[in-house]
């Protein structure tokens, strides 16, 4: 019977160990609160928000200047040489016509000084000249009908001329130490005059003293180059 009396007590005991357990954790609570209120709360500054803006990068440094190229003076090159060519010869045009032919003569004898002789005959022929007919000094016309060649070049640019020299005419009539002393129209005239008085078969008549052939120093000679018909 105990047992169950006992049985009917238990959970009214333990209600009560319940309550008493609610109230002991309520005391803790409300202690446990009173503590905290009395404990003054730390002020908090507000919070303050800032934007912060990020600084432009710092500008590029400038370039650096450009070098000045000093250009150097261009080398010194000489100009080369230039050669003119001669103008060309003008084309030798052939005609039907009859080309004239070219007739180099010899003109009036020019006045000369009387002949010289020798040392050894000047006393002899000094003393006969008046006397003699037959003195005379050297002609100025060949005698055997030699004519001077006609400058090819002169021919064809239809040139004329005339030189005059200075020659010594031997005993047998052959011109020598010629020394030109007037020269007209080009100088392929000198040249030819010089080959037909020095180097062809031309021959004058010689001074003669006495009746005989002597030499005559720088007798004058005139040679003309003339374009005609024979």
């Amino acid at each position: 019977m105990r047992s169950y009396a006992v049985q009917q007590r238990k959970p009214t005991d333990y209600i009560v160990a319940v309550v008493v357990a609610f109230l002991a954790i309520g005391l803790v609570v409300y202690a446990l609160t009173l503590t905290r209120a009395e404990k003054p709360a730390p002020a908090h500054p507000p919070i303050q928000t800032r934007v912060i803006t990020e600084a432009p990068p710092p500008p590029p440094p400038p370039p650096p200047p450009q070098p000045v190229m000093v250009q150097p003076p261009p080398p010194y090159i000489p100009p080369p040489k230039i050669r003119v060519a001669p103008p060309p010869k003008p084309p030798i045009t052939h005609s039907h016509q009859k080309a004239p032919k070219p007739k180099a003569a010899v003109t009036q004898p020019a006045p000369s000084a009387p002949a010289q002789s020798s040392s050894t005959a000047a006393p002899a022929a000094s003393s006969n000249t008046s006397s003699s007919e037959n003195d005379h000094s050297a002609g100025a016309t060949p005698i055997n009908n030699v004519r001077p060649e006609y400058p090819e070049e002169a021919q064809e640019e239809n040139r004329e001329g005339s030189v005059t020299a200075s020659c010594d005419i031997l005993t047998n009539g052959r011109p020598a130490n010629c020394k030109l002393l007037n020269v007209k129209g080009g100088h392929d005239f000198a040249e030819s005059a010089l080959d037909f008085l020095e180097h062809s078969a031309v021959r004058y008549q010689p001074a003669v003293v006495g009746g005989q052939p002597v030499v005559e120093h720088n007798h004058v000679l005139h040679v003309d180059f003339t374009l005609g018909d024979d």
